[in-house]
C-alpha cells in the first residue's frame, strides 16, 4: 500500500488530517510532518527520511510550491532512486481524500494522476458553478 505524506508550514498537514479523519475515519500509512516555528530544514529532513523508512512507494503531499516541505521531500526523492516517490504541492483536502482511496487500485503514476485530477476539479467558483448548472440547489455536505 502506497504511504502517503502530508507536510506543510504550521499545522497545516495535522489539520487536514483531522479533516480526514472526520470523514473517512483513521487511515493506515498516513503520516503528517508539521514544520513549525523553530524547525530547521534538517529537522524537516530527518522527520521525512522516519516517516518513509520501511515504504516502498510513498506519495508526499506539500502545502506550498517552494516552500521548505517541498523543498527538502524534493531532495529526499532524488536521493531514494530504489523508492517509488512523488512529491505533489498543492495540498488540498480533495487530494488527501482521492490519495486515500485511489492506493488501494492501480499503479503509483495512476493514483498520482487521480489525485492531480482531483486537485484541479476540486477548485470550483460557486458563482460560475450555479451561473452554469440548472441545479442551484446545494445538498448537505459530506
Amino acid at each position: 500500500m502506497v504511504k502517503i505524506i502530508m507536510t506543510g508550514h504550521g499545522h497545516y498537514a495535522t489539520g487536514i488530517l483531522s479533516s480526514l479523519h472526520l470523514i473517512a475515519g483513521v487511515q493506515e500509512n498516513v503520516a503528517t510532518i508539521d514544520f513549525v516555528e523553530g524547525m530547521s530544514s534538517e529537522d524537516v529532513k530527518v522527520a521525512l527520511k522516519n516517516a518513509i523508512e520501511g515504504a516502498d512507494d510513498v506519495l508526499v503531499l506539500c502545502d506550498l510550491l517552494g516552500g521548505t516541505p517541498f523543498n527538502v521531500a524534493s531532495q529526499i526523492m532524488c536521493e531514494y532512486p530504489e523508492k517509488t516517490i512523488n512529491v505533489l504541492t498543492g495540498l488540498n483536502l480533495a487530494m488527501i481524500m482521492e490519495a486515500v482511496f485511489a492506493r488501494t487500485e492501480g499503479t503509483f503514476d495512476e493514483i498520482v494522476s487521480k489525485v492531480l485530477l482531483a486537485a484541479h476539479t476540486g477548485i470550483v467558483d460557486a458563482k460560475t458553478l450555479f451561473n452554469t448548472s440548472d441545479d442551484t440547489e446545494i445538498e448537505d455536505g459530506i
